[in-house]
């Protein structure tokens, strides 16, 4: 019995011996921090917690241990606080667009001045050729058994060659206040990592395309690997979601004033009145064979309907387009516009020839609300360091 306690003893002084000892040693490196370590072998330097706190230099700002030191030291606010936003979900069935849009699925297609012209062999007034083509729909009406699409005045296609389109019914958000966080869209589905670069968690929620959330925290994985904290314990990398982020207005903009900001990188939009944010959704931007020019411009010209070509080159070449009554269009550079995009629902994406593609819905609220002259700051301003060139 003796014996056993003297042995439990021992093992208490040992392990109280070593603790102290490493509570020693760390309150010696608060006091006294060790000097850096050679500049040789230091790529074979393995950077545990110890070595992080002592000789950070040495160790990678975005290694394994650096990102478990932040992401164990991230403090979410609880309750977590609501977007301080209006969604906007108005009647599905109602009519966001002022006509009806059809595509030209069959070309050439012949356009007479009326059925009948067709049918007696006449030659039609005009034909459409080539390329991406949109037309805006009258009425329609049956010619012996055949239905036709009116598509302006004297103008009649067979029903057969157009398929009719189905506008957006996406909408952006109003902000009643201004946001304490960046915020972002869910740009196709995903459901999010307890960590960054994890496989995605069997348990966590999906998030769906459109679906609007908060971004907390960021973590760079790689040069161009961006993670985004949403919730706790939920991490989606950066390209599934389009973000805004609260900006101060460009050199140039009134005090006060409003001003639009268009982000490239992101496929966003924002409206503000001074430094505050109003308004905010998803675009469509130009491809990269057709960019959309950045700088500092001013809305010149507002019309409620415009007919849109691609300038250089005609019908007959595959690159051609032509839309009818593209709704709420405003030229803010030459002709380059934003402008109510009917024919797609890719907003978050870069698609459009150069102009910024805006939803229905929210090309409207922006034509009612800005003016000509109104400025309209376009940039390319990615989250992640860029790579230098030669």
């Amino acid at each position: 019995m003796v014996h056993n306690i003297i042995g439990y003893l021992l093992v208490f002084l040992s392990l109280w011996s070593g603790v102290g000892r490493v509570a020693l040693a760390s309150y010696e490196v608060l006091r006294y921090p060790s000097p850096a370590p050679p500049e040789s072998g230091i790529s074979d330097i393995v950077c545990t917690p110890g070595r992080l706190w002592r000789w950070r230099q040495t160790c990678p700002e975005y290694g394994p241990g650096a990102t478990a030191y932040r992401i164990a030291h991230i403090r979410l606010p609880n309750p977590l606080p609501p977007l301080p936003v209006v969604e906007l979900k108005p009647d599905p069935e109602e009519k966001v667009v002022p006509y009806t849009y059809a595509y030209v699925r069959h070309l050439p297609l012949a356009i007479y001045r009326h059925p009948m012209e067709a049918a007696l062999g006449l030659p039609p007034v005009r034909v459409l050729y080539s390329g991406t083509q949109w037309v805006s729909v009258v009425g329609t009406v049956e010619y012996e058994g055949q239905q036709w699409v009116q598509i302006n005045a004297n103008e009649f296609v067979p029903a057969d060659a157009l398929t009719f389109g189905r506008p957006s019914q996406f909408q952006g958000v109003y902000l009643t206040d201004q946001p304490a966080y960046p915020f972002a869209w869910i740009n196709r589905p995903v459901r999010p990592s307890r960590v960054p670069q994890e496989t995605p968690d069997p348990t966590a929620p999906l998030y769906s395309r459109y679906q609007m959330v908060s971004i907390y925290a960021q973590e760079l994985r790689a040069s161009q690997e961006l993670w985004y904290l949403i919730g706790p314990d939920q991490w989606v990398e950066q390209r599934y979601v389009s973000k805004v982020t609260v900006d101060p207005p460009p050199a140039g903009v009134v005090p006060g004033g409003r001003w639009i900001e268009v982000d490239l990188f992101e496929q966003t939009l924002a409206a503000y009145v001074g430094e505050r944010m109003v308004y905010a959704t998803l675009i469509s931007s130009g491809r990269s064979a057709t960019p959309t020019p950045t700088g500092l411009f001013r809305i010149w010209g507002k019309f409620p309907t415009a007919k849109m070509s691609n300038p250089d080159v005609r019908d007959g070449s595959p690159i051609w387009y032509y839309l009818e009554d593209v709704p709420w269009t405003m030229y803010f550079h030459g002709p380059y516009a934003l402008h109510g995009a009917y024919w797609h629902d890719s907003f978050g994406f870069i698609r459009s020839y150069g102009c910024v593609n805006l939803a229905p819905r929210d090309a409207r609220w922006l034509y009612d609300w800005a003016s000509v002259g109104t400025p309209v700051w376009v940039h390319f301003t990615p989250p992640f360091p860029q790579a230098e060139g030669p």
